[in-house]
């Protein structure tokens, strides 16, 4: 009887420890505070925060439907102010070709809404490849 007890106690033990490391992988790194995100920076956000992340595109959707992040939302920045109220709550990275309309936009946003912490722009270009993958310049 006790070396049944001893060993369902090592074995909730041992899971309990699993449990915790598992926990410890899934941790992400703090995130970077507001403005602007080289490519690199961008990347790793959009690697750390995946589906959480709601990816806005701010050009024109002409430009939307030549390439575009995948999953990303078109909300071009001048229809920005009128749709304030389509910005997530959560995380969220502007994007646009340059970064010169992502750095308005993410301008517009703040000024409408001071206190949001997870906003960020990308300062660079992407690219976008025929095979669905993309990179930042």
């Amino acid at each position: 009887m006790q070396r049944t007890l001893s060993r369902h106690w090592l074995h909730s033990l041992a899971i309990a420890v699993l449990l915790a490391l598992a926990g410890m992988a899934n941790a992400t790194a703090p995130l970077p505070p507001p403005g602007a995100l080289s490519g690199e920076n961008a990347l790793k956000l959009i690697r750390s925060q995946g589906r959480k992340l709601a990816i806005i595109d701010v050009r024109t959707p002409a430009e939307f439907d030549k390439g575009h992040l995948p999953g990303a939302t078109l909300l071009p920045v001048q229809e920005l102010e009128q749709n304030l109220d389509k910005i997530p709550d959560g995380p969220v990275l502007l994007v646009c070709r340059t970064g010169r309309r992502a750095g308005d936009a993410f301008g517009i946003i703040r000024k409408a809404r001071p206190g949001k912490e997870n906003l960020w722009y990308l300062k660079g270009t992407p690219v976008y490849h025929s095979d669905g993958t993309y990179e930042f310049r």
